[in-house]
């Protein structure tokens, strides 16, 4: 039930935007993941700002993750995953519980932002670090 009404949520956010300026945007999707029926009904957007060869901890986060990156690159490892650079414009998901063992900006000159969409119950704390 929860994943509907947030399916349905994200759907009308993204007609919203899409009818806000008159249907002179392209809207193009970027990432789309099955949310766990525990998913919960608290969402959040986080902007985080790295600077040149900024890391942060190693961590993990209660519900299902959905990360872009604004501007510069990061790069990202989840689990045992290798890592992956992801460029301004891309995107990727996290699991609920994932170890998000590397997230990093690996430009020594620029810097570089991203958004993540955090789904959780509200009460968890939405990061937890874990020991590398």
């Amino acid at each position: 039930m929860r994943r509907s009404i947030a399916l349905f949520a994200l759907s009308v956010l993204v007609s919203a935007a899409a009818l806000g300026h008159g249907g002179e945007e392209t809207v193009t999707p970027i990432a789309a993941a099955q949310l766990p029926a525990q998913a919960g009904s608290h969402a959040q957007a986080l902007r985080v700002e790295f600077a040149p060869g900024q890391t942060s901890v190693p961590h993990r986060h209660p519900g299902p993750v959905f990360v872009v990156v604004v501007s510069g690159e990061v790069e990202s490892a989840l689990d045992d995953q290798p890592p992956q650079r992801f460029k301004a414009g891309e995107a990727w998901y996290e699991a609920p519980g994932q170890v998000h063992r590397v997230t990093r900006n690996p430009s020594a000159r620029e810097p570089a932002v991203l958004v993540a969409w955090l789904l959780s119950d509200g009460d968890t704390p939405l990061v937890t670090p874990v020991s590398p």
